[in-house]
């Protein structure tokens, strides 16, 4: 049976989108490996070898390595680089750079310190379900950090971050919680027994970070 030209050309057409689609996941291949292998040799305590790898990766537009390489030129305090790579991370929307670059906000580090633009990074890690970002937003709510207002401090945001953090454990967040069920904070009723059954849980997760800090303090 003879082949219409039209039956032909759809052939080409997808050989020759099949070999892009080849071509476009050995080029990202390389990154994703570089990676690997970079944060392997940052677990392993080799920096320089990790900040080769990444760079390399982070330069070719992948965002984790461009997330972890800005972590750790931040800790070398090399700061204006470390937000750099933050935010093309970030851009990409990573929750650790997310998280990495407000923070580098709050601090003024690398940047001018804007609490509000901050609270902005930080809230985007947060909802993207960063622990540390989700933790960090409710601490400010209740501290009143970050540019956050009395009435904001009081409101149903405030609630909603403080129950996700005491819902992962962060016994701040449990403590508040408890004292809002015992004084009817938040606009929440009155309810003793939660109260109690979030102070339980508080004591507990307070007694294991405390538990924590103590061993790296040790390992130091």
């Amino acid at each position: 049976m003879r082949m219409e030209v039209k039956d032909k050309v759809k052939i080409v057409l997808l050989v020759f989108a099949s070999l892009l689609l080849c071509h476009a996941r050995a080029v990202w291949a390389a990154p994703e490996d570089e990676y690997r292998l970079g944060m392997e040799a940052y677990r392993a305590g080799d920096v320089v070898k990790a900040m080769a790898l990444l760079r390399t990766s982070a330069d070719a537009g992948h965002a984790r390595s461009q997330s972890l390489l800005a972590y750790i030129l931040n800790q070398a305090e090399f700061n204006d680089e470390s937000v750099a790579y933050y935010r093309k991370a970030a851009a990409q929307g990573e929750p650790d750079a997310e998280y990495g670059l407000g923070s580098m906000y709050a601090a003024g580090e690398g940047v001018k310190r804007d609490p509000a633009e901050a609270r902005k990074w930080i809230a985007r890690a947060a909802e993207h379900g960063h622990a540390a970002a989700i933790n960090s937003l409710a601490q400010a709510y209740m501290d009143g950090e970050l540019g956050i207002d009395e009435a904001q401090r009081n409101g149903a945001e405030a609630l909603r971050w403080i129950r996700l953090a005491a819902e992962s454990g962060f016994w701040p967040a449990l403590e508040r919680l408890a004292a809002a069920y015992r004084g009817g904070a938040y606009g929440l009723g009155v309810d003793l027994k939660q109260a109690d059954a979030l102070d339980a849980k508080a004591r507990a997760a307070r007694g294991v970070a405390e538990k924590s800090a103590t061993r790296k303090k040790e390992k130091k």
